[in-house]
Parts: structure tokens; sequence; C-alpha cells
């Protein structure tokens, strides 16, 4: 039987196929891979494959396997399904593979400049995203300009490439949601991998009274502290503590984010918030009792800045009324502006003052008060009594004192705004402006003098000044007391410099801690190391070789001092959802890839979407 089977598979293959080395199928022989020769085109078959070549036929595509790789194989295919081609010459055959090649590189034009018109379309609607733009400007604007600048530039054959760049309002939208889910993910591996995080949290209302939750998260990745949009949710209701809870833990479990992890919320200390029994942060901690809330310093700030001495506070009224009697009458605010441009003053309109502004204050003193001969002839000839209000030297000397303290409020305020901002330094900045306000009282008790008031010092002190101005020093001094009950993080002097021996002496550390600290604080390499990084890099870079004293300073420096991030993206989500866009449901999307710095990765999002240019 061997013998037929072996003679019978001889008969069947060409006398010149000697190269393809056919062997009988006794048990454990080698497996046969037959090779391709050019003659099989004769019979419509090209090879498909290297390794293991197989027929593929020219006419209708079908693939052979590769024991088909002989003669009567072939022509048995041709002749049972293409019988009407089994008299071609050669050269038809050769026409035909010639005809499928040209639209072959045809199609691989067409797809390769199909996927470079999607990777456009997801830049573009990236660049819209992070100028906070609406969709239709890609179409409307973008695309057009583009459009005429290549023609202009290179000719109308490349401005037609350009308009296959699908860039309609939904395609705009959906790119943009392709990139947040992306930029979500990537997010949250990170968190999962960090293995501990904090946050911080906000509500406030968008144009349409919509109450919208804002969240920002801060870990550590490749050695740093990252800052990073959590996500944006809409209260559909009430904006109780049991509400924004539900929502968090609702985002929490559904993208597998254990409370464990968190080890600190700051947010303001609206009830809802901070309430001790039904506010967030307590329903937090019964979760994660461990969590630390931090109250924003920057919230705690703006507190300390509204108490004003009643008699300061009354010229303070007078100001803003003054104020708003130019700004809210557009005839009049016209009218002044006129007479500032001619008695070329330095500004041309005053500013309005709104308390929601923490800066508002300082900036509209400073201006109304650089504007007060232009004022007084303006309140003159309007008849108005407030002209005798800005003709007494001494109520515009409280102005002046005003205009200066709150610009130094401002300036602390501002110092505590940004990225990266700590307990520490937020610390360090509210005791210094403390111990500030303790010297300039003691120096104005001694020789009457106020250097430290740039509008002031050139004024004409009298003795009622001098008590106001004491008696408003005093006053914030106690409102800091009031507002930042435990400015003493002495026991955290290690985490600034760990070489300072009385850096220790109120550290709470366990026997290990210190051990892993003594081989740091001898180790002239790290002090060196210290002098040169900042206080971040540096501990973080000894994760690996002392985890344990690290695991504690990540602790003291990974939890927000502020919700900047919180109020900088409302300033963000108002520019998106103007009067103009405000139908404008979810912000999330938008708001994701215009504030997290993590980019997107196109060419991974790009490879689950089919590419298709526009029509």
């Amino acid at each position: 039987m061997d013998k037929f089977l072996t003679k019978k598979r001889a008969l069947e293959s060409n006398d010149d196929d000697s190269e393809s080395n056919v062997a009988g199928h006794s048990s454990g022989a080698k497996a046969v891979v037959r090779q391709y020769k050019e003659d099989y085109l004769s019979f419509g078959f090209i090879s498909s494959g290297e390794e293991q070549p197989r027929p593929e036929c020219l006419v209708c595509g079908e693939k052979l396997a590769n024991q088909a790789m002989v003669p009567s194989k072939l022509k048995r295919h041709l002749h049972t399904k293409h019988s009407h081609l089994c008299k071609k010459p050669i050269e038809y055959f050769n026409r035909l593979l010639a005809e499928q090649k040209r639209q072959a590189k045809q199609w691989a034009k067409i797809t390769t400049v199909s996927d470079k018109a999607q990777e456009a379309s997801y830049a573009v609607a990236e660049i819209v995203a992070k100028k906070m733009k609406s969709h239709t400007i890609a179409e409307s604007v973008i695309l057009p300009a583009c459009c005429k600048i290549v023609n202009i530039m290179f000719g109308e054959k490349y401005e037609q490439e350009i308009l296959k760049i699908p860039l309609s309002d939904n395609t705009i939208s959906r790119r943009i949601l392709d990139m947040s889910e992306d930029v979500e993910s990537q997010v949250i591996t990170k968190i999962k991998e960090a293995n501990v995080f904090a946050f911080q949290l906000d509500e406030s209302t968008d144009i349409t009274g919509k109450a919208q939750l804002l969240a920002f998260s801060r870990f550590v990745c490749n050695e740093e502290f990252i800052e990073q949009f959590l996500f944006c949710k809409i209260l559909p209701e009430t904006t109780k503590g049991q509400d924004i809870f539900d929502v968090v833990n609702t985002y929490f479990t559904s993208h597998n984010l254990s409370w464990e992890l968190c080890i600190s919320i700051c947010t303001d200390g609206a009830p809802s918030m901070s309430g001790r029994v039904k506010g967030f942060v307590a329903l937090a901690k019964q979760k994660n009792p461990a969590i630390v809330f931090t109250h924003c310093f920057l919230h705690r700030e703006a507190l300390i800045s509204k108490s004003v001495v009643p008699e300061l506070q009354k010229v303070l009224d007078e100001t803003i009324k003054m104020v708003n009697y130019i700004k809210s009458r557009p005839l009049k605010s016209r009218l002044f502006s006129v007479l500032c441009s001619a008695m070329d003053a330095a500004h041309t309109q005053l500013l309005l003052h709104t308390d929601v502004r923490w800066l508002s204050r300082g900036r509209v003193l400073s201006r109304f008060y650089e504007l007060r001969e232009e004022l007084i002839i303006f309140f003159t000839s309007e008849n108005s009594e407030m002209a005798d209000r800005l003709s007494d030297e001494t109520w515009c000397n409280k102005v002046a004192f005003l205009a200066d303290i709150c610009q130094a409020l401002n300036t602390l305020n501002k110092s505590m705004q940004g990225k990266n901002e700590n307990i520490l330094t937020c610390t360090d900045k509210i005791t210094t402006f403390k111990e500030k306000l303790t010297l300039w009282g003691a120096r104005i008790k001694k020789d009457n003098k106020v250097e430290m008031f740039e509008l002031t010092k050139s004024c004409r002190l009298d003795k009622n000044l001098v008590n106001l101005i004491l008696q408003s020093l005093l006053l914030l001094s106690n409102n800091i007391d009031k507002y930042f009950p435990s400015l003493d993080i002495s026991s955290l002097d290690w985490v600034r410099d760990p070489f300072v021996p009385s850096a220790y002496a109120s550290a709470a550390l366990s026997v290990a801690e210190e051990d892993e600290l003594a081989e740091i604080r001898n180790d002239r390499g790290q002090k060196l190391k210290h002098s040169s990084t900042d206080m971040a890099s540096f501990w973080l870079s000894l994760r690996q070789e002392f985890p344990m004293v690290t695991k504690k300073v990540i602790e003291a420096l990974l939890p927000f001092s502020t919700s900047y991030l919180c109020e900088a993206a409302f300033s963000a989500m108002n520019t998106m959802k103007c009067k103009n866009r405000s139908r404008l449901q979810s912000l999330e999307e938008d708001l994701r890839v215009c504030l997290s710095t993590i980019r997107p990765r196109t060419r991974d999002i790009m490879r689950h979407h089919q590419a298709q240019v526009s029509h």
C-alpha cells in the first residue's frame, strides 16, 4: 500500500520538480515544503508567503495548501473553476498580475493618506480642546484657513489633500472623547501603580446654574509628584455631602480605585464638604479613617482678608459705592474715560469690585487711589457729595492704607497659588506674613513710620490713622490664629533638611525610620545631592533604598494645601461653557484633554478606529 501511494505521488509530480524533494509519508518523516516556480504563472497562480509559500489564484484569490504547489493540482483548479481561461497565454496572467500590483499600490497610497488625515484630525481636535474653543471652529475656521495657506504656498493639488481631513463638529467631539478616555485610562493606571494618592475637590455652578463637581489628583510617577485632572461630574439635584460622596464613590468603584489608597482630601470649608457628621469628608473617613482633611489655604486667607476695622469698612463701602456709580452706568463710564484721557491719566477706567474674586479688592482700591484727582473733577461736575469725600485728605489716606494692606494680602494669596504647593511651603508663607504683621506693628509704634506701605508712606500721618493701622494689623494677626490654629509643623523639619541635627528634636519617628535617616544624614554624597536639587526630587530618588522614611515623607508632601487647580479649572469651564455654548452638556472630556499634562496616545487610539477621509 505504501509503495502504491508513493508511486501515485510521484506520477502527480512534474519531472522537473526535483527541488520539491518529494518523499514518502512513512511514520516520523518530516513534512515537505514545496517551492514556487515562475512557470506556475501560466496556470494563473502566484506565491503567497515566504517561509511556507502557498499558491494563490490571481483570478479568484483563493489560497491553496502548500502541498498543492504542483502543476497537476494548479491546472485542475484552473480547469475546474476558471475553464474560460484555460487557453489564455502566460502574457494574459502577467498583465493580470501587473494590474493587481498597480491597484494594491494605489490602495496603499489611499490608506496612507487616510491614516495621515485621521492623525491630523486628532491633532486639530486636541488643539481645539486645549484652546477651549467650540468644536465647530475646526470645520468653519481652521480647515478653510489651512486650505487657503496651502493653496497659496504650494498649489491647488495639495489643497485637495487638506480637504480630506475629517473635521466636522461630531468628528471633533468623537476625537476628544477618544483622547479623554485614553488620558483617563493612563491616569488611573498611574494612580494604581503609585499605590497612594491625594486629591482636591470643589463644587461650583456653570453659566446655566448646573452644579459641577471637579476633582484633581496628585501621585508619584517617574520620581516626581504629578498633578492630574480626575473628573468633572454634574450634581443633578442637591449639593449635600451625601450627594458629593455618592458621585466620588461611584467614580472610584467604576475604576476600581480603593479608598485605602487616598491619604488626603483638600477642599473648602463649606458645610457640605467639611461637616463633621454629614459632610463629604466625614463620609469619606468612614471608608478610610486615615484620610487627612486639609482646609484650602486660599479660602482661609480670603476669610482673613474679609475682616476690616469698622471705621475702615465704612471707607471701603463708600469707595465701592463711588465705583459702582460710574461702572453701572455706561454713559458715566464713557464720560469718565474721556476725562481720564484728557488729563493723560495712567488709566482710563475703574475696576469693578466683586467679593467672589479674591484679588478684586486690592486692585479696585489701588486703581481708585491712582485716579482720585480725576474722580474729584468728575464728581464735582456731577454736583455730587462724593466730591467732598475725595477732597478730604484724611479720608484719602485711609483709602491708601486699605489699598496697601489689600495688596499685601493679594501678594500672599498669589504666592500660594500654582502647582506643586504643599503643606510645608504654604505654612511657611502664612507664618512669614504673620511675623511681618508683628514687625510692622512694632516699627510703627517705635517711630511712626510706614515705609512698608507703598501708598501710605507718602501720606501725612495723624494719630487716628496710626491707630487704625495698628488695629488692622492686630486684627489680621488674630484672624490668622483663628483660621490657622496649627501653624507649628516643626515635627517635619527633618523633611526640609535631614542633615540638620536640630531638625530631629520633635520628629515622631520609629526606630527603623531613625536608622534610615542616620544613614542618609551621614552620607556626604546625599548631602551634596540635597543641596543641588529640590526637596521632593531628593526624597523620591531615595524610595528604593530607604522605603520606610520616604513613605513618611510622601505622606507629608503629597497632600494638597490649596484647591487652586479646581479654581483654575472653573475658569476654564466658564470659558468653555459660555453664553454661546450654554447648551453644552458634558464638560468632562474637553476639560480632561485641556487640563491634563498627559498626552493622549494618538497612534494607539487610531489602531482601534478605521481611517476614513472626509467626503
